[in-house]
């Protein structure tokens, strides 16, 4: 376990060609035959006939999630990183919100990216109290309106009053193309994650009913056993089942409502998907959310088993393979690398022997890991 720790560790903090993490694409969920997003444009074009009209090149997305599993830096070596991955971040940031991509391809700012970088950002100490307040009052105003009329999109039931889109979709960013309104469950997830970080839910009436709808909206998601389909932007189960586990974890008032119901969804889940008949063993991504979720809820059985599995399939630079972890919602197009893999199998390989056998080689899934 120690030596699978130390290996990931060098294979995400070796020099990289731009100095930053970058996702590649499949129009496959197996990831078999992948491109890179400077190629992509021109793939759509070519496999599927359509134009997605932006560039899909120079992704910051990466680097949001790595920063967000990387726990708060205790030496050199991870401060490191942790900035490095931090300049990418800020490089997508408009105002107060941040992109998926890097350039100004006319692609939104998104409550996703702005939820996970904002976190990451803030809870790496790169953000202070007062940037944290303001950009939250900004994500808040992404809620769909009290008033809104209920409209289909995609996989969504209906548009929710007062719980968190996908976009913002108020025609504040310039040359940005419009993407309708809509929501996301694990995008709800991790823009939840952000606002509760801030007092503004506590102190502001219009604030706190944005928190307690879209605390609602995803109980009712998971609840109904929807999320086994996926969602409009994340296609594994697993990702949403780890997305509110982080909730779980840092905010007692989350762990009230989604603890109880997600310990039984992430038990049946699983042995529903884990039997010969299913394909037996999950591949490395979703046994990494599992591991994940599992600490996150407090469950212990069964984890030194999952991590084990984790480590043996690590290959031999370090790394896991790539698995799809996020997709755009009108194409089959799948965003994933070994990157994103090994961060998130080393954030599940880390445990209390680990930590102390392997410092500084350590990443973590959740805030506060305990330092035994």
């Amino acid at each position: 376990m120690q030596c699978a720790v130390e290996r990931a560790w060098c294979y995400l903090n070796r020099p990289m060609d731009g100095g930053a993490p970058s996702a590649q694409l499949s129009l496959d969920i197996s990831f078999s035959r992948s491109f890179s997003g400077a190629r992509a444009r021109a793939v759509l074009r070519e496999r599927l006939g359509a134009d997605p009209g932006f560039d899909l090149a120079d992704e910051a997305f990466t680097a949001m999630v790595a920063l967000m599993l990387l726990p708060p830096a205790a030496t050199a070596e991870e401060k490191s990183l942790a900035l490095r991955l931090g300049r990418q971040i800020e490089a997508a940031r408009w105002q107060r919100r941040y992109r998926f991509f890097l350039g100004a391809n006319g692609f939104p700012a998104d409550t996703d990216c702005t939820g996970l970088a904002v976190g990451a950002l803030y809870e790496h100490g790169l953000l202070t109290a007062a940037d944290l307040t303001a950009h939250v009052a900004d994500l808040l105003h992404a809620a769909a309106p009290a008033d809104s009329v209920p409209r289909p999109y995609g996989d969504d039931d209906a548009l929710r009053a007062r719980v968190f889109m996908v976009y913002w979709e108020d025609g504040l960013e310039p040359h940005a193309l419009r993407r309708g309104r809509k929501h996301d469950p694990v995008a709800c997830a991790n823009a939840l994650y952000t606002a509760q970080l801030s007092d503004l839910h506590a102190e502001s009436e219009s604030a706190a009913a944005v928190v307690s709808t879209s605390t609602r909206y995803l109980a009712e998601h998971l609840e109904s056993g929807r999320y086994l389909n996926g969602t409009r932007y994340y296609p594994s189960p697993d990702a949403f089942l780890y997305a509110l586990s982080r909730l779980c974890a840092r905010f007692p008032s989350s762990a009230q409502v989604y603890a109880a119901p997600l310990r039984r969804a992430l038990q049946e889940h699983e042995e529903a998907n884990s039997s010969p008949r299913n394909g037996g063993q999950p591949g490395p991504l979703a046994l990494a959310f599992r591991t994940l979720a599992a600490d996150n809820l407090g469950l212990t059985a069964g984890q030194d088993q999952r991590r084990a599995l984790l480590a043996q399939t690590q290959q031999s630079d370090g790394s896991w393979p790539a698995s799809p972890y996020y997709r755009m919602g009108r194409f089959p197009v799948y965003f994933g690398s070994p990157y994103l893999t090994t961060a998130f199998a080393l954030a599940a390989l880390r445990t209390r022997q680990t930590l102390q056998a392997a410092a500084p080689h350590s990443f973590s899934g959740r805030t506060a890991a305990p330092t035994g």
